[in-house]
């Protein structure tokens, strides 16, 4: 426990209304007499104004003594409220449960004037979110992920590997956590393959801290390790992306920023052309396809191709499926 953790705990056992000695103090704070004593002392220097009962032996703090309250305006308490009750049913990231305690203890104590009034606001406000991957499956790997990062130390993880089809054992060196495409990922060096990967947290099927720790890579950043990939799949080549969507979607399109690469330009028809640059064209090709009749490719011709072959794949399922309908019929 750090002193500051320290501080705090202490003051909480002096306000929690109970009565303590120097050897229940000590004791509550796994500390010993003298580091209590001088932990008294900053609390004394600070202004808490605690005393001593002699008669008693106990210490004690002033009932009418609390902690600076915290000078929320309303529309910070608005968003504060907004967390607590209308996003805490939403497991969006592994530690949303402390979060959401947070914002809890913040909002009890908000005045009941200003609740009662940004409570009204809220009853008009709704938070509907993308399906994403279930983070309580993934919380005992997560707490395991954040010690071996703040130790540096490597961890050998078996992964059930989608790309490869089996089940993989490796020791990474875990550099970052961040959340892409609705899911949770891992980025780190793989010893076994001698390159930097990415893996989900929910194919993790065990992770052990090492002993070893791993030198940082000072030089590592997502930034350059994602490149210009569309989202997080880097391809090999870099491409020019130029897409004309029709009058419809326009809109919708150009008020998302897509792409860290993104230009766009509205025509006098309505339509509009959108112009990325990206490392491959892998992701982007589903995009596209998303929007079906609405987005036609204009560059490059390898983008075109591929979204045609998908095309012409998808059409010929639908025909089978329909052949087959009415030879059961």
């Amino acid at each position: 426990m750090t002193r500051t953790h320290r501080l705090i705990k202490l003051l909480q056992m002096l306000q929690s209304g109970r009565s303590f000695d120097a050897d229940g103090l000590a004791l509550g704070l796994t500390v010993s007499r003298r580091t209590l004593f001088r932990d008294l002392n900053m609390l004394e220097a600070a202004g808490v104004p605690y005393h001593y009962d002699k008669k008693s032996k106990q210490y004690r703090i002033n009932k009418d003594y609390f902690l600076p309250p915290i000078n929320l305006t309303v529309g910070e308490a608005l968003a504060v409220m907004l967390l607590t009750r209308r996003m805490n049913t939403r497991k969006m990231h592994p530690e949303y449960a402390q979060a959401v305690e947070a914002a809890q203890k913040i909002e009890a104590a908000i005045p009941g004037r200003i609740r009662a009034h940004c409570g009204s606001i809220l009853e008009n406000i709704e938070v509907k979110f993308w399906p994403m991957s279930d983070v309580e499956g993934i919380s005992d790997i997560n707490t395991t992920l954040i010690k071996a990062m703040v130790e540096s130390r490597r961890v050998a993880m078996r992964y059930d590997s989608y790309f490869e089809g089996r089940v993989i054992e490796d020791v990474i060196h875990p550099y970052k956590r961040i959340f892409v495409n609705r899911g949770w990922y891992l980025v780190g060096y793989s010893e076994k393959e001698k390159t930097t990967r990415t893996y989900k947290l929910e194919r993790i099927e065990k992770l052990t801290i090492c002993e070893q720790v791993f030198e940082p890579d000072p030089g590592f950043s997502l930034e350059n390790y994602f490149g210009y990939a569309w989202q997080m799949i880097r391809e090999d080549r870099r491409y020019h992306v130029k897409i004309r969507f029709a009058p419809k979607v326009a809109g919708n399109v150009d008020e998302v920023l897509w792409h860290r690469s993104q230009r766009t330009q509205r025509q006098g028809d309505g339509s509009m052309i959108f112009e990325v640059d990206v490392d491959g064209i892998g992701e982007i090709s589903w995009w596209v396809m998303g929007y079906g009749d609405q987005a036609l490719v204009l560059e490059p011709p390898e983008l075109r191709d591929l979204i045609i072959e998908r095309s012409r794949s998808l059409l010929a399922q639908y025909k089978e499926a329909e052949t087959s309908n009415s030879d059961q019929s």
